[in-house]
């Protein structure tokens, strides 16, 4: 069985083997065992948070379980740029026009800003190759229905950052167009640095003023709000969601960024509360659901077969048993994605 459950300080060597796999590609996922043993530390210390609200800094990461064996892991910070305020550009469109000329043109800008700063941010999504669909699916989703089980510490709006498009050597167009023409860096060692540090270090030597589009290498151009084939996958889960690409885009390989109002999205919307009721054998009509145990602290989040009938939610032992939930507590539980794709998607 599949299970998403809070990070452990025992899972820093599968953590570490995942932050070397995942490459330059999650940058949320340092290759620096501190800097993961702190993360990890931090994710223990907001799950024991017992205050209904969240400070904002909070940061929770989570692991989906194979049969025991940790398989992925995400993430999600409570507060975007929660201590230093959170890049990216803005893209917008400025007009030049003179009235003798008769001229007037809409050119395509980037403003680098910080407007996202505050929102909730889903990060550090990282899963074993040829994992199928589901598995994903359950580990992106587990973050949207821990939000559930725990309102009061998130915000109303929600961001994801994709990553851009780069070539063959792993070199970002969009940053050799920019970025490096103010440092000396190329793309995986700037991206390593951002790992280690923090955005703020490259935003500060950045220019303010508007790029202006037109004037950039046409790879660059075609890079921007652009996403990575390896993550076509977690993009395709998100959308099924309801998040949709922003006008603002990475402030480094101008990869796509996400938003949705955490409250519209569809595992929001769908997700109900039930009581529970452990049965050897389900009542007719039995499917695949997501279930998890709607704990702020002993979180856990599984899909398996299980009956909702008349607000009572029916489960097997071995349901019970790997949620940690007895006859009479309350569940979470939520349809398959997949299921409603056509809905959502409309």
């Amino acid at each position: 069985m599949l299970i998403v459950r809070p990070v452990r300080i025992s899972d820093l060597p599968v953590i570490e083997t995942m932050a070397v796999d995942s490459g330059i590609g999650v940058t949320s996922l340092p290759n620096n065992r501190e800097k993961l043993y702190e993360k990890i530390q931090t994710s223990l210390g907001a799950f024991e948070h017992e205050a209904v609200a969240g400070t904002g800094r909070e940061y929770y990461m989570f692991v989906l379980e194979d049969d025991g064996q940790v398989v992925g892991t995400a993430s999600i910070s409570a507060s975007a740029g929660f201590e230093e305020p959170f890049y990216s550009y803005r893209s917008e469109t400025m007009v030049h026009a003179s009235r003798a000329l008769k001229v007037n043109n809409r050119i395509h800008v980037l403003n680098m800003c910080h407007d996202l700063t505050g929102m909730v941010q889903l990060l550090g999504f990282y899963c074993r190759p040829n994992l199928s669909l589901r598995a994903l699916e359950l580990l992106s989703r587990a973050r949207l229905l821990y939000m559930a089980a725990a309102r009061g510490r998130f915000g109303r709006r929600i961001l994801v950052e994709m990553q851009g498009i780069l070539d063959a050597n792993a070199q970002s167009p969009f940053w050799d167009a920019i970025g490096r023409r103010f440092f000396n860096m190329d793309f995986p060692q700037v991206e390593q640095a951002f790992a280690q540090r923090s955005k703020t270090f490259i935003a500060e030597l950045m220019p303010t003023y508007p790029i202006y589009v037109p004037l950039l290498p046409d790879q660059a151009q075609n890079a921007i709000g652009q996403i990575h084939p390896d993550f076509e996958r977690p993009f395709n889960i998100l959308s099924r969601e309801g998040f949709e690409a922003d006008n603002y885009i990475d402030i480094f390989d101008g990869g796509a960024v996400l938003t949705a109002e955490v409250d519209q999205l569809f595992s929001m919307r769908q997700q109900l509360r039930a009581q529970v009721e452990v049965a050897p054998v389900l009542p007719e009509g039995a499917e695949e659901m997501v279930i998890s145990n709607h704990r702020s602290d002993q979180f856990a989040l599984a899909q398996a077969h299980a009956s909702l009938v008349d607000d009572v939610l029916f489960i097997t032992p071995d349901t019970a048993r790997a949620l940690s939930l007895t006859s009479g507590q309350i569940a979470c539980v939520a349809p398959l994605l997949q299921a409603e794709q056509g809905r959502v998607a409309a």
